[in-house]
């Protein structure tokens, strides 16, 4: 019995040693609203991944695309999809629907 207590008490302490959990990712919610991103804006940690999810509140397809951050995603009618973006340098990125680039416009602020 005391073997057994023993050992319990030995992996309750190895368990505790475990670090709290590194991938966790920060997470931005954008959505698109006829040509309108919401928001229009959205502030990153630089030199950090981070994942976006892409609400796509249209009646037709939206192509999320930020070709400096190697983005092109597309998100099917009335969808959400989640994008993971890998770290960026500091600066500003521009995103876009790509089916209507002319007027769906955001920014990526990465600092």
């Amino acid at each position: 019995m005391t073997l057994k207590l023993v050992l319990a008490a030995g992996c309750l302490a190895m368990i505790s040693l475990v670090p709290a959990r590194a991938d966790e990712i920060a997470t931005y919610d954008l959505t698109l609203e006829g040509t309108t991103f919401k928001p229009a804006e959205l502030r990153v940690k630089a030199d950090e991944p981070f994942v976006i999810n892409f609400n796509n509140m249209n009646a037709a397809p939206a192509e999320l695309e930020a070709i400096d951050l190697k983005i092109e995603k597309i998100a099917p009618a009335k969808s959400t999809i989640s994008v993971r973006v890998l770290p960026a340098d500091a600066g500003t990125y521009t995103f876009v629907d790509e089916f209507q680039e002319d007027v769906a416009k955001g920014t990526i602020i990465a600092e």
